[in-house]
């Protein structure tokens, strides 16, 4: 099935929402005691970080949203966030390549370290992240949804030099 990573539009947040949704009721199913947020609240999410300068990342796959992912540059350091992929197109390397295609934006701007959360019961994902070459960083915690988060690094190579990956 062909699938392409592209840079997300302001006008792609239906298409934004809907692996991050789908995914969201999968990995955190049972660990909220409130509903899932709204559609309109995961818009306003996407519209706010598009509006505070994030770059997101949009993976399509026969034209269907299979993923998603935002990176931004914060005083120098790179910010990954919401990487989600539809459970329809998981294990097709779709997470992958978003990461990496957001790695290496980041990588051609100088930046040499990036960061990212991820929920601490999301058991899978903090796997895969140090599968990937992501250290945990045993800081504060912080619990923005009630539940915990992990913070962890990864050092970016000099653009030009070595590939992620």
């Amino acid at each position: 099935m062909p699938c392409r990573v592209q840079i997300a539009e302001t006008t792609d947040v239906e298409a934004l929402i809907v692996p991050h949704r789908a995914s969201m009721e999968v990995a955190y199913a049972g660990y909220f005691s409130t509903p899932f947020p709204s559609d309109e609240t995961l818009r306003d999410e996407w519209r706010t970080l598009q509006a505070a300068g994030a770059t997101t990342l949009l993976a399509r796959c026969a034209g269907n949203p299979a993923g998603v992912i935002a990176w931004q540059l914060i005083d120098g350091e790179g910010l990954l966030s919401r990487l989600y992929v539809h459970p329809g197109y998981q294990g097709q390397g779709i997470g992958r390549a978003l990461h990496d295609s957001a790695l290496r934006s980041l990588a051609a701007l100088g930046c040499r370290r990036a960061n990212l959360w991820v929920l601490a019961v999301n058991e899978p994902a903090i796997g895969i992240y140090q599968h990937w070459g992501w250290r945990h960083v045993p800081d504060a915690p912080r619990a923005p949804f009630g539940l915990p988060e992990r913070h962890f690094v990864r050092d970016l190579p000099v653009a030009g030099r070595t590939r992620l990956g």
